[in-house]
Formats: C-alpha cells, sequence, structure tokens
C-alpha cells in the first residue's frame, strides 16, 4: 500500500512541484504554496495582506470556516496568520446557529469577512474572490445592504 502511495503521489506531487515552483520563491513561499494549491490563485498571500492593510489594526477579521473540512480550516489558519495584527475571529459553520453570528455581528467593529471553503450567505456578491474557494468581503460593504 505505501509502495502505491509513493508510486503515485511522487511523481505528481513533483511535476506539480516543478510546474508551479516559479509562483513559490519570495517571501510568502509557504503561505502562497498552499494557497495556490487550494484556489487557483497565485500571490494569494500579498493580496491578502493588501485587503487587511486597507482596514484599522483594531478592526476584527472575522474567518468561517467548516471544521468537517480539514482544507477549510488550514485555510483559515493561514489567513488568520496573515491578518495579524487585526484581531481574529473564527465560526465553524458546522455548529447549529452559526448564520446568528452573522446576523448579531457589530460591523463597526469588524473589518473584514472571509469565507474559506465555505459558501457566503445568499446576496454578499461584492467580495473579493480568489478562485472558488476563498471569498474575502468588507464589514463596509455588507453593513450597507
Amino acid at each position: 500500500m505505501i509502495g502505491l502511495f509513493v508510486s503515485v503521489s511522487v511523481p505528481k506531487l513533483l511535476r506539480a512541484t516543478a510546474k508551479n515552483s516559479i509562483y513559490f520563491i519570495g517571501p510568502f513561499h509557504s503561505t502562497d504554496t498552499f494557497l495556490h494549491f487550494d484556489s487557483g490563485q497565485v500571490n494569494v498571500s500579498e493580496r491578502l495582506l493588501a485587503l487587511f492593510g486597507s482596514i484599522p489594526a483594531s478592526k476584527d477579521v472575522v474567518i468561517f470556516v467548516n471544521h468537517d473540512d480539514r482544507q477549510s480550516i488550514f485555510a483559515g489558519m493561514l489567513i488568520a496568520y496573515l491578518a495579524w495584527p487585526h484581531p481574529v475571529r473564527t465560526v465553524d459553520v458546522t455548529q447549529p446557529g452559526w448564520h446568528f453570528a452573522v446576523a448579531q455581528t457589530d460591523f463597526r467593529l469588524v473589518g473584514k469577512i472571509v469565507f474559506c471553503r465555505v459558501t457566503p450567505p445568499e446576496g454578499w456578491t461584492h467580495g473579493e474572490r480568489f478562485g472558488d474557494t476563498l471569498q474575502v468581503f468588507s464589514a463596509a460593504n455588507v453593513a450597507q445592504r
């Protein structure tokens, strides 16, 4: 079984690494590597840093993740890392009542809202998309709806 895993997975990994290695040079190579394989986008880390840099450091970043999806959890952790020095709150959409967390959010305290491999609520259309798996919304835009 291990031999099958190695013989199938290692060549795929090497091809993918060789094909995309040009994207993973620089200060954000670790986070960009995962975010590229997750979203299909390049330079996601720097783009996220720019989005988070556009809000005051005192504003929260709220991250929605699916605890049944390991990639969602890991992407959420990476986003939380990149959101520093902003306070971060994560919301697990597998928990009952998570929609109430959105409805009860005081948008005056929130700067950005991030959905990691989670579909945003209906009507939230003006988010910054990073492939099909990551979407970032400005709390100010959401609060105006």
